[in-house]
């Protein structure tokens, strides 16, 4: 008779097989225990208030994030109402909701790590985003600096004004379709042709689409989307860098430009390495090397040799583009809702632009100095939220304090800057656009203490110039030379529920969309010759 056959000997086997099975079941369940027991009462963060499922795993977070889409951050915002201003909300972070406290946490002058979970989001470790330790992210960031300086970009205004020009083009020929305009495509077309242009030498040519290159949003929406999702998970990223394009395309149709443009960020990294290898010399044949690029300035910094790598520089530039891009475009497609759903500021806009720059000359510093202009750019700031998720930092090795809190070094420590600027004490009617809530100059200086739409400290956004002077030339240019109407567009297009690192509307929203005409179509206005 077989052996296998025999009841009493497939039993035996059974349960030897069963044993390890059995054994590895009881130490996970086991190890499982142990590690709650810690969290909640031996961990150093044990004695600060909060949710116990939230201290004792980070499966609490990604539920929130992951299967209900962006809600963590709400569900931060119930904690603080429940438990106070300091809450515990993972098992390794705490959150504070404290507006006092922001430049205290986002200190100039104190050393702040970054936590891994924020700075891996997005697969680029090597830049300076993707710096955690804040001496490397000094190293990186300083020849950064000089290159995204306020002289430097006021310089770079021919450039701008040249891509509003194609933007304005590009709607003049949208208004003879007699079809809604996404608007966002539209900026974010602009946005990025300006920051690709000038931090590669190159454009990606997405205001030459009659259509705005609508895809590069979409990728700009699952390039967050995968971060927030997968961002305990980082092998994921390494995982998608492995596969070949085609396979990638077929996970996720939206990603293919980000590859594309990856790529070709390391092509251009290359080249100028090439060419300064070379002195500088290109033989007939070879491709032209962009000049006075972000590459460039890195490559004649003092950076480390290794910080020069082709590799590197790439990381470096793509997300200056990713970045730069999309958070202004988010801005002015914002901006541009508010002003069309309130005409008596719109045409407030108009009339300062009609006496202060009546023949449409003024010069990006003089539109600076414009009161209800840049009123009307710091509250688009502060009502966009374009980065709405919460920023860590942490102290490596200096204990922190908060009020009778002392918090451990190490402790990874976030602020929202979307509970900054809905903070009813500090912007009443928070929900509200009014810009004239900064037109006294005094109030004014007040209230930016509390604007933290770019971060604050030595770690906060680099583009800023940059972001203000696209900001105040497309408001200054689009509503002189076109009247638009919102198309089936409510403030819940507009209105942040959910937090996916950017700020999101409402599930299946379709943005903000417009009717467009000129302004010379309209009775009293007059339109801007460019």
């Amino acid at each position: 008779m077989c052996l296998s056959s025999n009841p009493r000997t497939m039993q035996l086997w059974n349960a030897v097989l069963a044993q390890p099975i059995v054994a590895i079941a009881v130490v996970g369940v086991t190890y499982g225990v142990w590690l709650a027991v810690y969290r909640l009462w031996f961990s150093p963060l044990a004695h600060f208030p909060g949710p116990k499922l939230a201290a004792m795993t980070m499966w609490y977070e990604f539920y929130y994030d992951s299967f209900l889409e962006g809600q963590y951050t709400f569900r931060i915002a119930e904690m603080h109402r429940k438990y106070g201003p300091i809450v515990r909300i993972s098992p390794f972070e705490l959150h504070i909701d404290d507006p006092e406290y922001y430049e205290v946490l986002y200190s100039r002058d104190k050393p702040m790590n970054k936590s891994i979970l924020l700075t891996g989001m997005f697969g680029a470790p090597a830049s300076s985003f993707g710096s955690v330790d804040h001496r490397r992210h000094r190293i990186r960031r300083q020849p950064m600096n000089p290159f995204f300086s306020q002289q430097r970009i006021r310089e770079l205004e021919p450039m701008i004004r040249r891509m509003i020009n194609k933007l304005s083009k590009g709607m003049r020929d949208w208004k003879e379709r007699n079809t809604p305009l996404h608007v966002y495509h539209a900026f974010n077309a602009f946005t990025t042709d300006v920051v690709v242009e000038y931090t590669m030498g190159e454009s990606f040519h997405y205001l030459d689409d009659p259509d705005f290159t609508p895809l590069w949003s979409k990728t700009i929406e699952a390039i967050v989307q995968i971060g927030v999702q997968f961002k305990q998970f980082r092998w994921v990223f390494s995982l998608f860098e492995l596969l070949p394009r085609w396979l990638v395309v077929i996970i996720n149709p939206h990603i293919g430009l980000v590859i594309d443009q990856r790529l070709e960020s390391l092509r251009l990294a290359k080249l100028v390495i090439g060419s300064q290898n070379s002195d500088g010399n290109v033989t007939d044949g070879k491709p032209s090397v962009p000049k006075n690029t972000l590459f460039h300035a890195l490559l004649d910094s003092k950076l480390p040799q290794e910080e020069k790598a082709a590799g590197r520089l790439s990381q470096e530039v793509f997300t200056v583009i990713s970045a730069g891009g999309e958070t202004t475009a988010k801005n002015l497609t914002t901006v541009t809702f508010h002003l069309l759903s309130n005409p008596d500021k719109l045409q407030k806009l108009r009339d300062e632009l009609s006496r202060l720059d009546p023949d449409g000359t003024a010069t990006l510093v003089e539109y600076e100095a414009m009161p209800y202009l840049t009123s009307v750019m710091l509250e688009g700031l502060r009502i966009t939220n374009a980065v709405s998720t919460r920023l860590q930092r942490s102290s490596p090795d200096q204990v922190m304090t908060y009020k009778d809190w002392a918090i451990p070094p190490g402790t990874h420590v976030g602020m929202t800057s979307l509970f900054m600027h809905h903070n009813e004490e500090i912007f009443p009617n928070s929900q509200s656009f009014i810009p004239e809530r900064w037109m006294d100059l005094d109030q004014r200086k007040s209230l930016e203490k509390y604007l933290v739409a770019f971060s604050k400290g030595s770690r906060q956004c680099i583009g800023i110039p940059l972001a203000r002077a696209e900001i105040l030339l497309a408001i200054a240019t689009i509503f002189r030379e076109f009247e638009m109407e919102l198309y089936e567009t409510t403030v819940d297009d507009v209105r942040i529920v959910r937090d996916m690192f950017i700020g999101h509307p409402r599930k299946g929203s379709q943005g903000v969309r417009v009717m467009i005409k000129d302004v010379n179509e309209q009775p009293g206005h007059s339109k801007k010759i460019l």
